[in-house]
């Protein structure tokens, strides 16, 4: 299997193609955090009017990024703007539009080979559910909800978010087993495939049950939520992927100088031999979502390193709506705010930097289905590793200065193809690097990277018989 291309998107905040319905004007922002402390306004109950119309009218520009698939925070009935708490799984929410905007979406999606994933909470639903509303009332529905000593459990104690008791058949039979489930309805509306909201609090018997019931119907697949170590999530048939906050997790005590390239180096090596590349292909990179900080608040200058792990570490690299033309936000709910799309008419640096680290991705097999290894370094500063196939011209050597000195390097490769006095080229800046019986010394700048590939041009070249081998 091979990675792909992801670009995650908050609906209410994407963009809005019935104008005039959000309770707050698109060019605003959001309120402040003193207003919400003061009750001026009530988290989740601020909307502005993004809708599925909306983002099938974006489309092309989605499609611009090359992107594989669509992952869409949930859009089923609810009486918040993020609804995961939701009210009706057999609906959609009126505000962001119909079964036939959806059914549209995904046709028109599926036109530009583009996967819709679509975000499904089933620990929980919001007290709102007329599910929860008979329960309180003590009618048979009371056993749809998770029950301790008679009374219903909340998850992370939150008052709204009653949980549910997925032991129960019928519930079950509801949510994914039966033909007429809610699962099935959406997949026969047109969505590829489901995140699973909570998927850690789900349990191993729930996962499995659920990936035998959705994965084997066409071509569907489940990708969870789970902040916790990849193996056992890829390895027992609960899931095809999950979203990978353990990689995210390494980039960011690496780049904020918690962990040295050495320790980076070993546990990403580790994690990756453990779990496999193939395993690994197929969950999503994140640097940022609809729950942390965005890219450029939380990386700051070193922004564009932590976006050049994310696409050549093993996995799926997950675009979270804006990241690309260079928005900003701290905490949810500002991480949240709505695009701006007046960013993508005019020059904008960061939305080159992305089309560039796209292009490259698409372009390199190595990138998006190859092997990773690790490359030693007598710079303990400097990050370096590899990815690689069969075919010597596919390879790339990423080097990463995190600090902020030039740093001189010598990387030790353990690739036997790489030929001695050969150069290699950096694909951003072309700057070239000669071979050394399988190394590559040089200097760095600070808070930079490089990407090096062979350099194989000209009448003569030592790889003429790798590259266009008949044997």
């Amino acid at each position: 299997m091979q990675a792909g291309i992801g670009y995650e998107i908050f609906p209410d905040r994407f963009f809005s193609f019935c104008q005039k319905k959000g309770t707050r004007d698109w060019h605003s922002e959001l309120p402040s955090p003193q207003d919400f402390k003061e009750g001026k306004y009530k988290y989740g109950t601020v909307f502005y009017g993004g809708d599925i119309n909306g983002i099938s009218s974006k489309l092309e520009y989605i499609a611009e990024l090359s992107v594989d698939f669509i992952y869409l925070t949930p859009i089923f009935s609810s009486p918040s703007n993020h609804r995961y708490d939701c009210s009706d799984y057999f609906t959609i929410d009126p505000m962001l539009g119909t079964e036939k905007d959806l059914k549209k979406l995904c046709s028109t999606a599926m036109e530009n080979k583009i996967r819709i994933v679509l975000d499904i909470a089933l620990n929980h639903v919001g007290d709102s559910h007329q599910w929860f509303i008979k329960a309180t009332k003590g009618l048979k529905e009371k056993e749809f909800f998770r029950q301790i000593n008679g009374s219903f459990t909340f998850w992370s104690n939150s008052k709204n978010l009653p949980e549910l008791a997925l032991e129960n058949p019928e519930l079950i039979d509801l949510l994914w087993r039966s033909e007429h489930s809610a699962m099935n309805k959406w997949m026969k509306a047109g969505i590829s495939d489901w995140r699973l909201d909570c998927a850690y609090e789900l349990g191993e018997e729930i996962l499995r049950d659920i990936h035998k019931n959705i994965a084997h119907t066409q071509d569907h697949k489940i990708y969870a939520e789970a902040w916790t170590y990849p193996k056992k999530w890829l390895s027992n048939g609960y899931t095809h992927g999950i979203m990978n906050y353990y990689f995210k997790n390494i980039i960011d005590d690496f780049l904020n100088n918690t962990l040295d390239a050495t320790q980076t180096g070993e546990i990403l090596s580790y994690t990756i031999k453990d779990c496999t590349e193939e395993k690994l292909f197929p969950c999503w990179n994140i640097l940022s979502t609809h729950d942390t900080p965005r890219i450029k608040n939380q990386y700051e200058d070193l922004w564009k390193l932590a976006v050049v792990m994310q696409f050549t570490l093993p996995g799926s690299p997950l675009i979270y709506y804006g990241e690309e033309i260079g928005m900003t936000g701290e905490n949810d709910p500002y991480c949240r705010q709505p695009m701006r799309w007046e960013l993508t008419e005019k020059e904008n640096k960061t939305f080159d930097f992305y089309l560039n680290i796209i292009k490259l991705f698409k372009g390199s097999p190595a990138l998006r289905e190859g092997k990773f290894t690790r490359v030693f370094s007598n710079n303990q500063n400097i990050l370096a590793y590899s990815r690689s196939t069969s075919k010597i011209d596919e390879y790339r050597l990423i080097v990463i200065n995190p600090t902020h000195k030039d740093q001189e390097f010598t990387a030790y490769t353990t690739e036997s193809f790489l030929m001695n006095r050969a150069q290699m080229q950096d694909i951003f800046s072309q700057e070239r690097y000669t071979i050394v019986c399988s190394s590559i010394k040089g200097t760095i700048d600070p808070g930079s990277f490089l990407i090096l590939q062979p350099l194989i041009d000209g009448t003569y070249t030592p790889y003429k018989r790798l590259i266009n081998s008949n044997y």
